[in-house]
């Protein structure tokens, strides 16, 4: 699978979210294109990456209080669980395995995204009181139809 580039269509309108699946994306592409000899280092720095901004996502959920916080931290955890379960196999050298695992994240990202994500981000703008539903709904619509970018 190619990598995925982050667009504005992808775009949730919570600044620190949409920095951070942008850098996510950034990082993921650099991984997928590294050489092997370098694989193994990277991907433990994607991990030690994407468990800084469950961390910090969580924590967002945390100061809300949101309703949906178990099973978004559910799905964060499963992420999580493989990537730590393919780690060891890549520093010992099973690169392969290491990029079939790398590969399958676009699109679980995508799904995350429009789905997970998407409600995260109607929360926190209902927080500020600036809600925007359709504007939110919009985002979520076009990252759903053009998940296949």
């Amino acid at each position: 699978m190619q990598a995925i580039k982050w667009t504005q269509d992808m775009s949730l309108g919570v600044t620190g979210m949409d920095a951070a699946h942008e850098e996510f994306l950034e990082d993921l592409s650099e991984l997928l294109t590294t050489p092997d000899s370098r694989f193994a280092q990277g991907f433990m720095r994607l991990i030690e990456k994407v468990e800084k901004d469950f961390r910090e996502e969580e924590e967002l959920m945390e100061e809300i209080d949101y309703p949906g916080l178990h099973g978004h931290r559910e799905q964060h955890a499963r992420v999580l669980a493989a990537l730590h379960h393919v780690a060891p196999h890549v520093m010992s050298g099973d690169v392969a395995l290491g990029r079939e695992a790398a590969e399958l994240l676009p699109q679980w990202f995508l799904y995350h995204l429009s789905t997970m994500d998407t409600a995260l981000a109607f929360a926190l703008d209902a927080e500020k009181g600036d809600i925007n539903p359709s504007a939110i709904r919009r985002a979520a619509e076009r990252i759903r139809q053009g998940s296949g970018r």
